[in-house]
């Protein structure tokens, strides 16, 4: 769910009504007519390279969100709905970063961010975790999940969050110091 925001653009919020998407999968918009290849984390759009962030939420509304809010900001987004697509095509073309919520239907995305970081190609890409109902003041209530933002270096980002936060969030986390 998107919600407009004076201050700073469109906000990212936890959604009240969860749509089950478990079949809908993962979809890839190619660009130019070519896929990335193996390795590759940036995307050449016209004449500007754009970094290739995977977003993961069993929510489609929720993930067309961060989809639309992060492709305006200048990111290559690839939108999934299921933690085990998004696991396996990493592996054979890793993301600059990652934009994960940590419920995904009836577990976490604690798994998930396991395999990420046990595997070369992302043990080190920024991992960005956005959640709503588990945090007070912006901090973590969830056991499970300060453990995984402590073993792991994730950022925790409670809902709502401004998009166009996360969008310079993202870009620090990348070395771009324009953000």
């Amino acid at each position: 769910m998107v919600m407009a925001s004076r201050q700073d653009g469109p906000s990212l919020t936890a959604s009240t009504r969860s749509t089950r998407v478990a079949s809908a999968g993962s979809r890839r918009v190619e660009r130019d007519g070519e896929s990335p290849c193996e390795g590759d984390t940036l995307v050449t759009q016209g004449n500007e390279l754009r970094p290739r962030i995977a977003a993961l939420d069993d929510d489609l509304a929720a993930v067309a969100s961060v989809t639309a809010i992060l492709t305006q900001s200048g990111f290559d987004v690839v939108p999934y709905t299921e933690a085990t697509q998004l696991e396996r095509a990493s592996r054979t073309a890793p993301f600059a970063a990652y934009v994960l919520d940590w419920y995904l239907g009836s577990t976490t995305a604690a798994g998930l961010i396991d395999a990420l970081r046990r595997s070369p190609a992302s043990a080190h890409s920024p991992i960005f975790l956005l959640s709503g109902n588990l945090a007070v003041g912006g901090v973590p209530t969830d056991e499970a999940l300060a453990r995984t933002i402590d073993r792991h270096r994730v950022q925790y980002r409670a809902k709502p969050y401004s998009g166009v936060k996360l969008a310079a969030d993202l870009r620090l986390a990348l070395g771009d110091r324009k953000a």
